[in-house]
């Protein structure tokens, strides 16, 4: 059975390219256009890692990452903010938060995979 990945991403385009790369990848991938769609699909689709930008309109990364960690069952599930902030304030305030891991936009497809 494949890894369920959940990417959460406002823009169209880019969510869409990163489904078809790891769709290609042999993942199941669902997807969420915000942070507050997202958190009404995690407890449906279960997914074992969840793939967020941080700017999003309605509820942004870190408000989704942080009402996802106050849930016990997904206090543990790995998320990797992909984003355009690149500061290192941004990065740092993303560790607080409590992602497991950063990319920077723009971003090669091969560094998700």
């Amino acid at each position: 059975m494949p890894l369920t990945i959940l990417v959460v991403e406002d823009d169209e385009g880019t969510r869409l390219s990163i489904q078809d790369y790891l769709d290609l990848e042999g993942y199941a991938v669902m997807t969420a256009k915000d942070g507050w769609e997202a958190l009404e699909r995690v407890e449906a689709l279960q997914p074992q890692l969840i793939i967020t930008d941080i700017s999003m309109p309605r509820v942004d990364g870190y408000a989704f990452l942080k009402s996802l960690r106050q849930r016990p069952a997904w206090r543990l599930l790995p998320v990797v903010f992909l984003t355009a902030h690149a500061e290192t304030r941004e990065r740092v305030r993303g560790y607080q938060s409590g992602c497991d891991a950063y990319l920077e936009k723009p971003f090669e497809l091969d560094e998700l995979g």
